[in-house]
């Protein structure tokens, strides 16, 4: 079900950016860094709330690219399906992150609610004019695309040269990374043992046995099916490199 929040969506971007290049007197302070988020804020009242339950479709691959999605609760995975049922997960996004910002009229994936999910949905369009009309905001959706490149370099590596306990290993400390997570902290597994596995290209069993030998090697401590303690970070570390 999606529910929509009760903010006006006005019916244009135009207008929008009327004061966005406006000069600095010298008396004003000086500028501070703007964040992509910022730029959002700008855009704000043209998005409209959604909500997700666990499993269900944001949108599917090859629907219409005419929304830009902003994750402000839970975990998406992006994932394709082919026509005999294997599904391959291309990644996941959390708290704060931009999906459906591409270079493709047509959505080249689905995306689903791994968890509840929360997100604000904003018009392409809006996007479209924000990149014309603001060469920061410019600078800030092609450094987002070019990291996203960067991202499917790294797991294209990972999918081609790692071993299984390799793979989960760097899973582990991508996923730490994104949420900050540092060695003795618990880290939370919103997804299940399947997602892992079609997202690092193993088996289900594959991918437990990967974890029984991390924690058997120490370098984690499982506390329950979706959490575990980071107890040696550059053991973790040593092994994703050997890949």
């Amino acid at each position: 079900m999606i529910t929509l929040s009760t903010a006006r969506v006005k019916p244009s971007a135009a207008g929008i950016f009327e004061n966005a290049s406006a000069v600095a007197t010298p008396f004003e302070a000086p500028a501070v860094a703007v964040s992509l988020t910022d730029h959002l804020q700008t855009i704000q009242s043209y998005g409209a709330r959604q909500h997700y339950r666990r499993n269900e479709t944001i949108f599917n691959q090859d629907d219409p690219a005419d929304q830009v999605y902003r994750i402000l609760d839970g975990t998406v995975r992006l994932c394709r399906h082919m026509p005999d049922g294997r599904r391959y997960i291309v990644d996941f996004l959390l708290l704060g992150d931009v999906m459906g910002f591409v270079e493709s009229s047509d959505q080249p994936v689905s995306a689903e609610a791994v968890t509840e999910v929360s997100l604000i949905a904003f018009p392409r369009v809006c996007f479209d004019r924000l990149a014309r009309e603001s060469a920061d905001a410019r600078k800030q959706l092609l450094c987002h695309m070019s990291a996203n490149l960067l991202t499917a370099q790294q797991h294209l590596f990972v999918l081609g040269c790692q071993k299984a306990d390799e793979r989960v290993a760097s899973f582990l400390l991508r996923l730490a990374d994104r949420l900050d997570v540092v060695c003795g902290d618990r880290l939370d597994l919103t997804m299940s043992r399947q997602d892992i596995a079609d997202h690092l290209g193993l088996t289900i069993e594959t991918i437990s046995r990967a974890f029984t030998a991390l924690r058997s090697a120490g370098v984690i401590l499982m506390t329950s099916a979706q959490q575990l303690v980071l107890r040696d970070m550059a053991g973790l570390r040593a092994l994703a490199a050997q890949g």
